[in-house]
């Protein structure tokens, strides 16, 4: 299709490739006009020009694409200003004619550029490990020491290494001392970057910026860092030895306490801020490079800045509930009564430091990753703008012994299947958008900060709509780290057009190749533009998959906790930071929400006679999306119940960071059934041997059996469920017997087909085998579209016959598309 094609070709999928002339019509559509932008797309080779070949406009800057209207071979128009542009002619020299410029080829909507231009530093890989571990978790504190070290072997070659280690204190490690030398400092207190600076003896910025000007012709990264910054930076080539003797001798960091009452004392936040303040002592604000700092953390705050629980056993760790009835009353100061309670008040504060943090992290140029290893909460929740705007990873596991965590570990690292030499990502980018006169930009939801435009381009700011959306009032975003699955949503608002002239938008992406040479990737994109009759071409210009995608990112943006508005209360008392408080939208608010969008639009793209449900009908290009909405409202980034603030957290930041067919995985699970009974019962005509592939049934509860093997993906979780006579059977050991070979090779099947799913996934998704009626069947059954149910049948009893009921008050995707269609038949 056509959608899939411009996928593979350029990154991009739109909800509307078509749109209609007036505003008031496009209005009329109800889904929004957006796009899902995949910068690093790989799905197709990418046309690699020389620097010699770009051509930018010089009112607007946009880059020459195919798309202008070009008079000659040297006179070309931008289709985003209207301003004409004179290009340098191009002759062969074995020729002597004219060759047309390669950007004028149809074909090449998505080119990169070489800009000639080299990072003076090569990517950095900033270690903070937590030391807090308990004593039976030794384990898995020498599990996470040997992952450091083995990571040290897949950094780049050229790498800037880095190391600090935390407990109740932050230790910095001298990276070229013998004697493992480190400097401490407390953990209980909010450093600043002066007092940084005079405890390390590192120049402050302005006299670094003066050095970097009398040193403008050295190249060599240890001239830019300085003699005091190779104390604490050092290639990964030079300080390997080093740190590995570093990690070999850490011990666990467990201050005196009662560990029948008390947590460990543990400074996270203050161990991030030392981080983050060091590297801004080294590197000032030159944007000099990009790279990852990287945080393990083993248990939850309990000490200094960003804490987000006391220390006291009896205090439980805040709730979603707790949150939410927090936000709708006043906060009282804290109570001297020895009655357990939840203490909230130290979110804001919490969320307000990591706001800070991340501030300076993008100005950087640097992504925060959060390993974390913990069975309790860590305070994710207050954590997630550090990692999400900066374009961090999060993994999240049970404890550092798991292969979910050594695998994904490892798979953060990978290399790139075009050029196996570079890691995998990309850093210190930008990206920036362009616009004509008929569209607005409103802003871009995605793990991304939204950057002052550039004033010195006045039509900038005409192309920045009144809306606004997600990181909006811009149209440039910093994306610190970007990877072929980072994807980002761009809104757009429809202006009336005073043709039928088609439209474009240029996205203009702007990073740090592995190698260190900066490029330019440049993707321009057209849209038709309809006249307001036609809805014919409308409807088949519909993405259903990218719609969803778009209306479920920004329905989670509204659902995100958010201070960035007001952080000036950060350390105060908790009554005093009830005032800086942002309530964010409850999920019956946005359930609400988005049955009303869906209403609204069944009302604009059903056929249906008035008062008549049998009538209602969809066509083709919008059946599909009801039932999308109908998961995205059931999904874990919009119900929040029986899950944790952390665990939220987490599942959000991962869907903003993939691509479409990963984030319609996540809402929508794929399930797979094998059945004995059906098992190489087809036969390939050719070769004459049976065939035995599995099925793709719906997700619904009609789809389980006892005969079945189903494999359910969720991105999350894969997992394998046996029906129960599958499961009698490998219980009475057939699988084990040579007259029942078959048996075994469909035991075997869905377990193949799990481990090639396992490969490239990250981070590494839970596996679970279960069987029908076990406890963790619950898996399965709570992401089954419950049409046979006991409510559907109360005289029926559980377990009798083939059917099979799942215990849910939930309503099944039949009677919601019912009460839809009721309300929108019953509207004239």
């Amino acid at each position: 299709m056509e959608f899939e094609n411009r996928e593979d070709n350029d990154g991009i999928r739109l909800s509307w490739s078509s749109v209609a002339k007036s505003k008031l019509q496009h209005q009329r559509n109800v889904i929004p006009l957006g796009a899902l932008y995949t910068p690093l797309n790989d799905k197709s080779s990418i046309h690699l020009l020389e620097q010699s070949y770009l051509a930018s406009c010089r009112t607007c800057r946009s880059i020459l694409n195919p798309f202008v209207r070009a008079a000659s071979e040297e006179i070309w128009t931008c289709q985003f200003c209207a301003t004409s542009n004179q290009l340098p002619p191009r002759v062969d020299a074995a020729t002597g004619e004219i060759v047309p410029h390669p950007a004028f080829s149809p074909e090449l909507t998505t080119v990169e550029y070489q800009t000639g231009r080299t990072s003076s530093v090569p990517p950095i890989f900033f270690y903070v490990v937590d030391t807090c571990f308990e004593e039976n978790d030794d384990k898995a504190f020498v599990s996470l020491k040997d992952s450091l070290v083995l990571s040290l072997s897949l950094l780049p070659e050229d790498a800037l290494v880095g190391f600090i280690s935390f407990g109740k204190h932050v230790k910095i490690h001298d990276l070229t001392s013998n004697d493992n030398l480190s400097y401490t400092f407390n953990g209980a207190k909010k450093y600043t970057l002066e007092q940084i600076q005079s405890t390390l003896g590192i120049l402050g910025s302005g006299l670094r910026a003066g050095s970097l000007a009398n040193q403008a012709h050295a190249q060599d990264s240890a001239h830019v860092i300085g003699s005091s910054g190779r104390r604490f930076l050092q290639p990964v080539a030079m300080a390997e030895y080093q740190l590995t003797s570093i990690i070999e001798d850490l011990v666990p960091n467990s201050f005196p306490r009662d560990n029948f009452n008390e947590r460990p004392e543990r400074a996270t936040g203050s161990a991030i801020n030392v981080a983050t303040l060091l590297l801004k002592a080294i590197l000032g604000n030159s944007h000099l490079t990009g790279g990852h700092l990287m945080v393990f953390i083993s248990g939850v705050c309990t000490f200094g800045a960003g804490r987000i629980v006391d220390r006291h056993l009896k205090a439980p760790l805040r709730s979603h509930h707790d949150i939410v009835k927090w936000q709708s009353t006043i906060i009282q100061a804290p109570s001297t009564s020895s009655k357990t309670k939840t203490d909230v008040s130290l979110l804001i504060p919490a969320k307000s430091f990591y706001h800070d943090l991340t501030k300076e992290l993008v100005v950087l140029g640097l992504s925060c990753d959060l390993f974390i290893g913990s069975y309790d909460q860590v305070g994710l929740f207050e954590m997630e703008e550090i990692c999400y705007k900066t374009g961090g990873a999060v993994v999240m596991t049970d404890s550092f012994g798991t292969a979910i965590f050594k695998q994904s570990f490892a798979n953060f690292f990978k290399k790139s299947d075009q050029d196996p030499e570079f890691v995998n990502m990309c850093f210190n980018g930008t990206l920036e958008v362009k616009v004509p006169s008929d569209l607005k930009i409103e802003g871009l939801v995605g793990q991304a900060t939204a950057l002052p435009f550039n004033k010195l381009v006045p039509t900038n700011a005409k192309m920045i709509g009144e809306k606004q959306v997600g990181e909006g009032k811009t149209n440039s975003w910093k994306l610190c780290s970007v990877n072929p699955q980072s994807t980002y949503a761009v809104y757009f608002d429809k202006l009336d057009s005073f043709s039928t002239s088609p439209t474009s938008i240029q996205f203009l992406f702007h990073y740090q190749h592995p190698s260190g040479e900066m490029r330019l990737r440049v993707t321009t994109v057209g849209i038709n533009v309809l006249p307001d009759s036609d809805n014919l071409n409308l409807e088949l210009s519909f993405d259903q998959e990218a719609a969803l995608v778009l209306v479920a990112r920004k329905a989670i943006d509204e659902m995100q906790f958010d201070v960035g508005h007001s952080n000036k209360n950060s350390s105060s008392s908790s009554s005093s930071s009830s005032t800086s408080k942002k309530s964010f939208v409850t999920t019956a608010a946005i359930t609400k929400q988005l049955d009303q969008m869906l209403m609204n639009f069944c009302s604009r793209f059903a056929v249906y006679n008035f008062g008549s449900i049998d009538s209602f009908r969809l066509s083709n290009s919008f059946s599909l999306y009801p039932q999308f909405l109908y998961h995205l409202r059931r999904s874990p980034f919009i119900r929040v119940f029986n899950s944790s603030p952390d665990e939220t957290s987490f599942v959000r930041i991962v869907f903003m960071h993939e691509d479409l067919a990963n984030s319609l995985l996540m809402i929508q699970p794929s399930l797979l059934s094998y059945d004995i009974n059906t098992w190489g019962s087809v036969v390939d005509e050719t070769t004459n041997e049976a065939i035995s592939e599995p099925e793709s049934v719906l997700l619904d509860s009609a789809s389980l059996g006892h005969s079945k093997i189903l494999l359910l993906d969720t991105f999350f979780q894969i997992l394998i469920h046996h029906g129960s006579q599958v499961a009698d059977w490998r219980r009475a050991g057939y699988h084990e017997q040579d007259e029942f070979e078959y048996f075994k090779e469909f035991l075997e099947a869905p377990k193949k087909e799990a481990m090639e799913l396992l490969s490239d996934r990250f981070p590494l998704p839970r596996f679970i085998d279960c069987d029908e009626g076990g406890s963790q069947a619950r898996f399965l059954t709570a992401k089954l579209n419950p049409s046979t149910s006991y409510a559907t049948n109360v005289n029926h009893f559980y377990g009798w016959g083939e059917r099979t009921d799942v215990f849910t008050d939930d309503i099944n995707l039949q009677s919601y598309m019912e009460h839809i269609q009721r309300v929108v038949t019953s509207k004239k």
